[in-house]
């Protein structure tokens, strides 16, 4: 009998990159998280935060190293083709949508409009945001935006495995996001993405905590 192997819902390793000529990577090395779980990776500020955030949604690709979701490696994949969603920092809506042209916007791929419609209407009432479709952002709570954006999120034609979060200084606090998301979809794999631990400290029960770190040339 074949044994069956585990392997971590996401799993980053080797994985460098170039932030203004240094060298960095993740320690320790390899990171993973399981389905249901939270890991935490922490930048020294916000602009090498971001690099990293934009290398796992795949608008950045890295120098070395494979990132993989469910044992697939997708480390060259278009961020449409990869199931990472994001929430980030503040949110990230149009401001001059409604929160239902904002989700609509995302459930869209050449669908019937129904279709959509349908998509927004399931995920509204998964999150519990139907009282506020017609609201513009700018009208919601910090917690309230959140929670459209990882609707937004959720509304993709392709399903989502791994939700990044973003946590920024400046911003209001991720814990809401993240609560919301295993709530969602208990088989996700969170991973936030901090540019303060002390903002993050207390979030709950996270599996590890990362930092990005210089890494020596071979």
């Amino acid at each position: 009998m074949t044994a069956v192997v585990d392997v971590p819902l996401l799993e980053l390793s080797g994985l460098t990159w170039e932030t203004r000529g240094t060298r960095r990577g993740l320690k320790p090395d390899p990171l993973t998280v399981d389905s249901g779980r939270t890991a935490v990776v922490v930048a020294a500020d916000s602009a090498e935060a971001d690099t990293f955030t934009d290398i796992l949604v795949g608008l950045e690709m890295p120098d070395d190293g494979q990132i993989r979701v469910g044992g697939q490696e997708i480390t060259m994949r278009l961020p449409t083709e990869r199931k990472v969603g994001l929430v980030p920092a503040g949110a990230g809506l149009l401001p001059h949508l409604t929160v239902e042209q904002n989700l609509a916007l995302a459930a869209r791929d050449d669908l019937a409009p129904s279709f959509v419609h349908g998509r927004v209407a399931f995920m509204a009432r998964r999150m519990d945001i139907q009282g506020f479709l017609r609201s513009r952002p700018h009208e919601l709570a910090h917690d309230e935006r959140l929670s459209v954006a990882l609707a937004r999120v959720l509304c993709r034609l392709l399903p989502v495995k791994v939700m990044v979060v973003e946590d920024r200084t400046g911003c209001g606090p991720c814990h809401a996001a993240v609560s919301a998301a295993l709530r969602a979809d208990p088989s996700l794999a969170v991973l936030v993405v901090a540019d303060d631990r002390t903002r993050v400290a207390s979030l709950a029960s996270p599996s590890r905590f990362w930092e990005i770190a210089d890494v020596r040339q071979p």
